[in-house]
């Protein structure tokens, strides 16, 4: 952490003098040894994130191809209208962490066409542009991928 923490600090400065290598490795230091105090298991939650980025990196870049080839769904549907109406879906939530949900809510909203209208305890609301961009969306690749992650996190 605090060679992450330092790393940030340079990268954010600017530039690199004496002055704020020193203040920076100073406060990188203090931030590393009162993390753990504040936050209980904190250097645990920090193995469990390291081991998960290839999983969050290959979500991020799912999500990424997901809103590239909807926007084309999108720009088909400008393009050539036809008789679709938008719709507004109802569907229990899929994941069951808060993290996880907000994920969800967030990546539909990301994807052309579609956005989260609410989020509830147990439930989504989502608007899209037109029906089919709706269909199947409690058992989408976010969904899929997501309760991957949450089983990783579990496991």
């Amino acid at each position: 952490m605090f060679l992450f923490l330092f790393l940030l600090w340079i990268l954010l400065s600017g530039k690199v003098t004496v002055e704020i290598v020193l203040v920076g490795a100073a406060v990188s230091a203090a931030l590393t040894f009162f993390t753990p105090r504040i936050i209980p298991g904190f250097p645990r939650y920090q193995i469990q994130l390291v081991k998960r980025i290839p999983s969050i990196l290959g979500y991020l870049i799912y999500l990424l191809g997901q809103v590239f080839l909807s926007s084309f769904s999108v720009i088909r549907l400008i393009l050539c209208p036809g008789n679709g109406r938008p719709k507004l879906v109802w569907f229990a939530l899929p994941v069951k962490g808060p993290m996880a949900q907000l994920t969800l809510a967030n990546s539909i909203t990301l994807t052309p066409g579609t956005v989260t209208v609410s989020l509830g305890k147990n439930a989504i609301c989502v608007y899209a542009l037109r029906g089919e961009l709706a269909e199947n969306l409690e058992n989408c690749g976010f969904v899929k991928k997501l309760q991957r992650l949450e089983e990783s996190d579990h496991g």
